[in-house]
Formats: C-alpha cells, structure tokens, sequence
C-alpha cells in the first residue's frame, strides 16, 4: 500500500511541477526577487511598519504619531502592492492557491470532520 502510494504522490507531484500555474507563478516570483523596484518598494514598507511599531510602544495607538505612520505604512504597502510584477504575482499565486484547494478538496473532502474532533 505505501509503495502505491508513494507512485501516485511522486506522479501528482511530476503533474504539478508540469502545470502551467505553477511555472508562472516560480517564474513570476524569480523576476520579482530580481527586481531592484521592488526590493527598493519591500524595503520602504518594512521602514514605515517598523516606524508605526515604534509609533505605537512610545505614542499608543491612538495618538497622531502612530495615526500617522499607520497611513505612511498603508501608501508604501499600496505602492507595493501596485507595482506590475507584485500585482502579476498576487494573481498567480491566487491561481495556484485555488489549484491546491481544488486539490485538498479531491483528497480529503469526503473526510467528515466532526469525526477527527474526538
């Protein structure tokens, strides 16, 4: 039984390194971390969260320091999040996400799961 089991996890595991999906979104994710722009946009938002960390442990949550970095924070990671090859990722690893649910589904989806609660 195992070894069976084994051949098809290894074939499922040949297929998904075959699909299409998949090569887009490592292709996607290789130009990405190669790209100066958004290494540069990453770096900046880690910055600004950094400083509303800060802003939040000396000022508190509500005051205008940390009202403010918050809104630093939001238009870096908007910038980031705007930026074609981040944008093109996102929609590809939405892609394969849904692949793998799809996937989970197959296999374990008949599973009834109050009975794992015990």
């Amino acid at each position: 039984m195992d070894e069976i089991l084994n051949k098809k996890v290894l074939l499922l595991r040949e297929a998904l390194n075959k699909d299409e999906r998949i090569i887009a979104l490592n292709n996607i994710e290789k130009e990405m971390n190669d790209s100066e722009d958004v290494m540069r946009l990453a770096y900046q938002k880690d910055m600004a969260l950094d400083k509303y960390s800060d802003a939040l442990k000396t000022f508190g949550e509500n005051s205008k320091e940390a009202e403010k970095a918050l809104k630093e924070l939001a238009s870096k990671k908007k910038e980031l999040d705007l930026h074609q090859l981040v944008a093109k990722y996102n929609t590809a690893y939405k892609n394969v996400r849904i692949l793998y649910e799809e996937i989970n589904n197959l296999l374990f989806g008949y599973l009834n799961t109050k009975a794992c609660s015990k």
